[in-house]
């Protein structure tokens, strides 16, 4: 795997972790209607069930984490 191909991956796993552990203790319904999100998705990203969310979905949940939305 090229060395920036690497870089990426590892980058895109430490954004999803930080949105997995953002999202406890979250409403997870307040934070789906607020980042225009459907529920389902927001459990499966806060659960783990979904391990490669997309990029603009962790992106939505990333930027309501730190209150940039």
């Amino acid at each position: 795997m090229a060395k920036e191909t690497q870089a990426v991956r590892e980058a895109y796993d430490r954004l999803r972790l930080i949105v997995v552990d953002g999202l406890k203790d979250r409403s997870l319904a307040k934070v789906a209607r607020i980042v225009g999100l459907h529920e389902n998705t927001v459990r499966r990203v806060a659960s783990g069930d979904n391990k490669k969310p997309t990029v603009e979905t962790l992106e939505k949940l990333a930027d309501y984490l730190t209150g940039e939305k």
